[in-house]
C-alpha cells in the first residue's frame, strides 16, 4: 500500500511540476521515489526479530516461530505445569499405603510396586518413569502380560493384568473404575503426603482401591527466583497441574502464586486458558510433558523446558534449551527490548517519510540527496536492531543474580 501510495504521489507530482517548472520535472520525480524509503518500514520488525533469534540461541532459548518474540514481550500472565517444569521432575518413592480389604489378600509393598511398574512401563511421565526405576532399585520383576493397554491424558493407566482391569493414576481416575469413597485412614495419610510436597498417585481394580503411592519432587534450583522476578515484571502468574490439589498448593505456598489449581485434566487447563484469553490476556504457558502438548497449542505463546517431551517441544513457540529457570526470566526481557526496537524503527520510518516526501515534492530536496537520506534511514533501523546482539550475553533480571 505505501508503495502504490508513493507512486501515485511521485506522478502527481511530476504533472504539477510539468505546468509550474517543465525543467525541473524529472529530477523531483526521480527525488519523490529515490527519498522515500519502503526497506525501513519493511525492515523495522525482520532486523529486529533476526537479531533477537541470536540473542535468544546465545542465551540458550530455541525460538521455533516467527511471532513468538513479539507475543513473550507483550504476556501478561505466565502459566506453570507443576511436575517437571517448576519442579525437577526426577521423582523419588517415599512412601506407600496399601489397603488391607483389598481384593488381592496379603498384597505387600513389593507385589503393589511390581504391579504398578507394570501398568506404567509405557508412560511417557515422570511418574511412569519413576515406578519403573524404584521397581529396578528393589531389583522386582515386572511382568509385561498386559492385555487392553490404554494411556488415559491428564488422568493415567489402564490395562487387564491376569484378566482383572486396574487403573493407575490420579485419584479421581482410579476412583471411577469402582466408585468407592477413601477411607478416613488413607485420607490422612494422603494430606500428609500431599503436605511433605511431591506426587500421590492411585492403583485400583474393579473391586476397590489397592495402593496410594508418594512421590517426592524437589523444586528447581532457581525456581523461586524466576517467580520473584517475574513478579516483579508486573506479569501474574498462575500453575495448572493434574497434581493433586493439596499438592499443587503447597508448592504455590513456597513460591508464592496465588493462583494454582490442582487435579486440572487438560480440557480444564485448556479451558482456564481460553477464560484468560476471553479476558483480553496474552497468556505465556510453561509446560513440560505429553499432556501441556494441547495447552501449549492454546496459549498465545508457548514455552517447553529443556527436559520436556518430544511433542511438547514440537508443540511449544519457544525451548529453553538448558535446566534453568531465571533463562524464561531473561527470554522474556529481551523479548521487550526487541517489541521496543521494533516500535522505534518503526517510528523513525514512519517520521523520516512523512518528513522527507513532502520536502522532495517541493522540489526542496535533490535526487543526490535523496539517495543520501534513504540509504541512511535503511542504515539507521539496522545499526538500532543491532543493539539487541548483547542481550543474550548476561542473564539479566531484577534480582541482579545470574
Amino acid at each position: 500500500r505505501f508503495v502504490m501510495v508513493l507512486i501515485v504521489l511521485a506522478v502527481l507530482t511530476a504533472l504539477v511540476w510539468w505546468f509550474v517548472d517543465p525543467a525541473r520535472m524529472l529530477w523531483v520525480f526521480v527525488a519523490v521515489l529515490v527519498v522515500s524509503c519502503p526497506c525501513a518500514l519493511s525492515l523495522a520488525t525482520p532486523a529486529a526479530l533476526t537479531v533477537a533469534t541470536g540473542a535468544f540461541s546465545r542465551l540458550g532459548v530455541l525460538v521455533t516461530r516467527g511471532h513468538a518474540i513479539e507475543t513473550l514481550g507483550r504476556a501478561d500472565r505466565f502459566v506453570f505445569d507443576k511436575t517437571g517444569t517448576l519442579t525437577l521432575g526426577r521423582l523419588v518413592l517415599a512412601d506407600m499405603f496399601l489397603f488391607p480389604a483389598g481384593p488381592a489378600p496379603g498384597l505387600d509393598a513389593n507385589a503393589a510396586l511390581s504391579l504398578a511398574s507394570a501398568l506404567e512401563q509405557g508412560s511417557e511421565h515422570p511418574v511412569g518413569r519413576a515406578f519403573c526405576q524404584a521397581a529396578q532399585d528393589r531389583d522386582l520383576a515386572v511382568t509385561d502380560q498386559l492385555t487392553q493397554l490404554r494411556a488415559m491424558t491428564g488422568q493415567g493407566m489402564e490395562a487387564r493384568v491376569a484378566g482383572r482391569l486396574y487403573r493407575i493414576g490420579t485419584l479421581s481416575h482410579a476412583a471411577a473404575l469402582h466408585g468407592q469413597a477413601l477411607p478416613e485412614a488413607a485420607q490422612t495419610w494422603m494430606l500428609a503426603a500431599c503436605r511433605a510436597g511431591g506426587t500421590v498417585v492411585a492403583l485400583a481394580d474393579e473391586a476397590g482401591w489397592q495402593a496410594l503411592f508418594h512421590f517426592g519432587d524437589t523444586l528447581r534450583e532457581d525456581t523461586l527466583a524466576m517467580i520473584r522476578a517475574l513478579k516483579q515484571a508486573g506479569v501474574r502468574l498462575s500453575i495448572l497441574s493434574g497434581d493433586t490439589a493439596d499438592a499443587v498448593q503447597a508448592v504455590a505456598a513456597r513460591l508464592g502464586i496465588e493462583d494454582a489449581r490442582g487435579g486440572q485434566s487438560p480440557e480444564d487447563k485448556h479451558a482456564a486458558i481460553r477464560q484468560w484469553q476471553a479476558a483480553g490476556e496474552v497468556v505465556a504457558m510453561v509446560g513440560d510433558g505429553v499432556n501441556d502438548a494441547p495447552v501449549l497449542a492454546q496459549a498465545q505463546v508457548s514455552v517447553a523446558v529443556g527436559e520436556a517431551s518430544d511433542l511438547a517441544r514440537k508443540s511449544a513457540d519457544i525451548v529453553l534449551l538448558g535446566a534453568r529457570m531465571m533463562t524464561l526470566v531473561a527470554a522474556f526481557d529481551l523479548a521487550k527490548r526487541s517489541l521496543r526496537v521494533i516500535r522505534q524503527n518503526l517510528v523513525w520510518a514512519f517520521v523520516y517519510n512523512i518528513s522527507a516526501i513532502p520536502l522532495a515534492m517541493l522540489g526542496i530536496i535533490t535526487p543526490w540527496m535523496a539517495g543520501l537520506g534513504m540509504s541512511s534511514s535503511s542504515l539507521l533501523v539496522v545499526l538500532n536492531a543491532l543493539r539487541l546482539q548483547g542481550g543474550g550475553k548476561v542473564v539479566k533480571n531484577p534480582l541482579g543474580t545470574r
